[in-house]
């Protein structure tokens, strides 16, 4: 305890847990509080990457690599790794290149890259990371194309892990692209892997036929219930501590067939996975007060009981107009995007996108992270569903 005494953190605990929806006298299950279930989504964010992921992307690498080592002159110096437009690339590819390739000289660039407000400035900041630095006294560096050449430097790995904040769908908005296409193609002496998802690339393959440069791919593999059991599993076994001397959370386990339940419902997809989990978790009624918050005789010794619930499917969509259709698309094509660089996608006036931005948030089916927005994983199936039922050129469901 605090010298402020156990009433104020008691005030500060229920305070915390406000805005709880009121439990249903005949349902012995109620919905997990807001805050605790932050504690939970935030304990979910920190996991790590699922261990398929990673060994799909050590393996292609691996194989790509030997390859290219061995005619660097004639095979790809690249890999393009794709998931889909819920998937952070960034970790994903983080923990699989640092752990699996230790001995490599692994550059990370642009990690935390946004594109520009003028999108056709983006080739510069392109050149200003990715190229190498030339000397004064050099008109270019030499790069080597042999065998022996790449025997005698090490393996350098470039890493840029989204693809999809290097464009933006409007008029001449992939010069990027076309620079990276050109760059790689130009400069032997490096190995590079790029991350995208699966909407960009059709999209790009539509406008400027990126795989004639980047030839080789890898995809995410689908998670089966066991690996979601697997990845899941710290959630399940370790106790969560809460804030503000909140009680500890302990998620109760479940058998086999949940698991495999929540990989149909998911598609597969760890992040859509993930927040359909915690979606289905419950707390037992009689745990909380008649208003539906924890009662504010908790400590932080007690423990607190969390029962996942057989995981609904994917929560249904709001009704959707056309040019929200045509905001999720472009949404899903570059994952994340400010509103400016929507209204310049979609050819509108940023006033008439905002609007829907809001309907589309409180609908559950955006997510809004500072400027920039996103989708909300746990409604990816059903969007896929509704897109590709209305012609739009999708990625992987």
């Amino acid at each position: 305890m605090t010298s402020q005494g156990p009433s104020f953190l008691r005030q500060k605990f229920a305070s915390w847990l406000a805005r709880t929806p009121v439990v249903e006298q005949d349902d012995p299950l109620a919905d997990v509080p807001p805050g605790i279930l932050n504690c939970l989504s935030t304990a979910a964010n920190q996991l790590p990457t699922p261990q398929p992921y990673k060994a799909a992307i050590g393996q292609a690498l691996n194989q790509a690599l030997q390859e290219w080592q061995a005619n660097p002159d004639i095979e790809n110096n690249n890999l393009v790794v794709l998931g889909r437009p819920v998937d952070d690339m960034v970790p994903i590819l983080k923990a699989s290149l640092e752990e699996g390739f230790p001995d490599s000289d692994v550059r990370f660039c642009m990690a935390g890259y946004q594109r520009p407000a003028d999108p056709l400035e983006t080739t510069q900041h392109l050149k200003r990371e990715l190229e190498p630095k030339v000397d004064d006294a050099q008109e270019a560096i030499a790069t080597p194309v042999t065998q022996t050449d790449l025997d005698q430097q090490d393996l350098t790995i470039m890493v840029v892990p989204s693809l999809e904040q290097c464009f933006l769908r409007c008029i001449q908005g992939w010069e990027g692209i076309e620079y990276l296409q050109t760059m790689t193609t130009r400069d032997k002496s490096r190995f590079w892997v790029f991350g995208c998802n699966h909407w960009a690339w059709a999209f790009l393959e539509r406008v400027c036929q990126v795989s004639a440069y980047f030839e080789q791919t890898v995809s995410l593999p689908d998670l089966s219930g066991e690996a979601l059991q697997t990845w899941l599993a710290p959630m399940c076994t370790e106790a969560i501590a809460t804030p503000l001397d909140g009680p500890t959370i302990q998620v109760e386990s479940v058998d086999a067939s949940h698991w495999g339940s929540l990989a149909s419902a998911a598609n597969g997809i760890a992040s859509v996975a993930a927040r359909l989990w915690l979606n289905a978790l419950r707390i037992p009624a009689l745990e909380l007060t008649e208003d539906g918050t924890i009662p504010d005789d908790v400590v932080a010794i007690d423990l607190l009981l969390i029962q996942p619930r057989p995981p609904a499917r994917p929560p249904k969509l709001v009704a959707l107009e056309v040019m929200d259709r045509y905001l999720l698309h472009s949404l899903l094509i570059h994952r994340e995007m400010t509103l400016s660089h929507l209204a310049l996608s979609l050819g509108e006036v940023e006033r008439k996108i905002r609007s829907r931005l809001q309907v589309l948030r409180r609908g559950g089916i955006i997510l809004q992270r500072g400027r920039r927005f996103s989708i909300n994983p746990a409604h990816y199936p059903k969007i896929y569903s509704e897109l590709s039922n209305n012609n739009f050129l999708t990625g992987t469901a």
